[in-house]
């Protein structure tokens, strides 16, 4: 019996000798791919953005050490909390927020602009005044050909 281009339809040999391999069960089909235009939009999609563009951009964005920003070394008891923080930095303005601690104890902020630019930002914990703010600009649309 031969196997016919990967089908599972099986015949006998013209020569009438037998298979080397014995039938296979025929495979299942495979469920149709998601469709990618069904996540855009979602809350998934805009993590998923953020993460991208952090991560690929993190050389960018990130503090060379020359650059460090240091803000405080007062006990975090006196400091403002995330939420006061994310007020003062106005999070509600941008698609989508990350906020941390970074190593020179500043919050940090990276957002999402609703025009897709990218934001940078550190505050003093204690005070709430900016002390470095970085924007990366949305790219281009292509042209069209």
């Amino acid at each position: 019996m031969r196997k016919c281009w990967g089908a599972s339809i099986w015949w006998p040999d013209p020569q009438g000798s037998p298979s080397t391999t014995a039938p296979q069960a025929p495979m299942s089909p495979s469920t149709p791919p998601r469709l990618p235009h069904a996540l855009i939009g979602s809350p998934a999609f805009a993590a998923l953005c953020l993460a991208l563009l952090i991560g690929s951009s993190g050389s960018a964005l990130a503090s060379t050490p020359g650059e460090k920003v240091v803000c405080t070394d007062l006990p975090r008891s006196q400091w403002l909390s995330e939420a006061q923080a994310r007020e003062r930095f106005r999070a509600s303005a941008y698609l989508l927020v990350k906020f941390k601690v970074s190593r020179g104890n500043c919050h940090e902020f990276y957002a999402i602009e609703h025009g897709g630019g990218i934001v940078e930002a550190y505050q003093h914990p204690v005070t709430g005044e900016t002390v470095r703010m970085t924007r990366v600009p949305p790219p281009k649309a292509a042209k069209p050909r």
